[in-house]
C-alpha cells in the first residue's frame, strides 16, 4: 500500500506546485507593475519625455479649457471617472487610456484637440476601477458606454484615439461593431496578446507545457482565450471607418510587426495609415515627435471624420 500511496502523493504534489507556479505567473501578468504610477505602461525613449509628460491637474489647467466632470458606466455596471471638454467642432474625440492609467495621461492628447476646436471625452482606464489588467480586453465595453454618453450628447461622428492597451480596447470594440467609431487612431497597439506574452523574455523561456497552463488559467479569469484577444485580427473586420495605426520604429514592447500586422488590412485604402515614429519607446510618439503627430492625426481626422 505504502509503495502506492508516496508515488501517488508525490504525483499530486507536483501537479499542486505545477499549478501554484502558473497561477503565481498568471497574477503577475493581470497585476503588473505599470498599474500603479499614473501613466500605465508608457515606456519614455528619454528623460526629457519624461519631463515633458508630467502629468497636469485638469483641462482647465493644461489648455484653459472648461470641462464637465461626469461617470461613464458600462454593461458590467463598472463605472470609470470622465471628464467632457466642449468645444466647436460636429464631431467629438474620445480619449482611451493605457491600461493602469487615468484621464489625466491623454492631457497633451486632448492639448492639440481642443486647439483644433474638437469636443472630447477622456475617460479614466477601466482597469483603475478593477484593479487588474485587462489588455484591453476589458475595456472594450467601456469605451462603447463612452461612445453613448456621446450619442447622448448629440454627436453622431465619433473619432477615438486610444494608446497601449487603450488603442486595443477600441480596435477590439470596433471589430464587433464597426459603425461605433468613425476614424480610430490605434496608437502603440499590440497585434495579438499571445504573441507579446511569448515575446516577454520571462515569459518566453518558460517551458511550453507550463505557458500552456498559463495561457489557459489567464483565459479562464478573462472568460476568453487570449489566443481570440487580437486587435490585428479585430483590424481586419473593420469595414466601415478609419485607422491610423501609430507605431515606434524600435518599440521595445510591441515591435513594428505588430504595427504592420494591424494596418496590413486594406493598407492601401485612403482611410487606413501606418504611422512610424523614430522612437525606442513604447506609447510615447507624442514626445518623440509632437510636431509630426499632432500635424498627422488632425489631418486625419478631418480627412476622415465628415465623410
Amino acid at each position: 500500500m505504502r509503495a502506492i500511496v508516496i508515488p501517488v502523493a508525490l504525483v499530486g504534489l507536483a501537479i499542486a506546485l505545477w499549478i501554484g507556479a502558473a497561477s503565481f505567473v498568471t497574477y503577475r501578468i493581470l497585476h503588473p507593475p505599470f498599474l500603479d504610477g499614473g501613466f500605465g505602461d508608457i515606456i519614455f525613449a528619454s528623460e526629457q519625455e519624461r519631463a515633458a509628460a508630467q502629468l497636469r491637474t485638469d483641462p482647465q489647467a493644461c489648455c484653459g479649457a472648461a470641462f464637465e466632470s461626469l461617470h461613464v458606466t458600462d454593461a458590467d455596471r463598472t463605472s470609470v471617472d470622465a471628464w467632457f471638454i466642449p468645444a466647436t467642432q460636429a464631431s467629438a474625440i474620445l480619449l482611451v487610456p493605457p491600461s493602469g492609467a487615468s484621464k489625466r495621461a491623454m492631457l497633451p492628447y486632448l492639448k492639440f484637440l481642443h486647439a483644433a476646436g474638437f469636443p472630447v471625452l477622456m475617460i479614466d482606464d477601466a482597469d483603475l476601477v478593477r484593479d487588474r489588467a485587462g489588455w484591453g480586453w476589458d475595456a472594450r465595453g467601456m469605451a462603447r458606454a463612452a461612445t453613448s454618453v456621446l450619442r447622448q450628447k448629440g454627436f453622431a461622428s465619433i473619432g477615438a484615439l486610444g494608446v497601449s492597451e487603450g488603442a486595443a480596447a477600441i480596435l477590439l470594440a470596433q471589430g464587433k461593431d464597426d459603425r461605433l467609431f468613425k476614424v480610430i487612431v490605434a496608437d502603440s497597439s499590440f497585434a495579438n496578446l499571445d504573441s507579446t506574452l511569448r515575446s516577454n523574455p520571462s515569459l518566453g523561456g518558460l517551458n511550453p507545457a507550463f505557458l500552456q497552463t498559463v495561457k489557459w488559467e489567464l483565459g479562464f479569469v478573462m472568460d476568453r482565450s487570449i489566443d481570440d484577444i487580437s486587435p490585428a485580427s479585430a483590424s481586419a473586420r473593420i469595414k466601415n471607418g478609419a485607422v491610423l495605426v501609430v507605431q515606434n520604429a524600435n518599440d521595445p514592447f510591441t515591435p513594428e510587426a505588430d504595427g504592420r500586422a494591424i494596418a496590413a488590412a486594406r493598407i492601401g485604402d485612403a482611410n487606413r495609415r501606418l504611422y512610424i515614429v523614430p522612437s525606442n519607446g513604447h506609447g510615447d510618439a507624442i514626445y518623440a515627435d509632437p510636431q509630426n503627430y499632432q500635424t498627422t492625426v488632425l489631418g486625419f481626422l478631418a480627412q476622415n471624420l465628415s465623410r
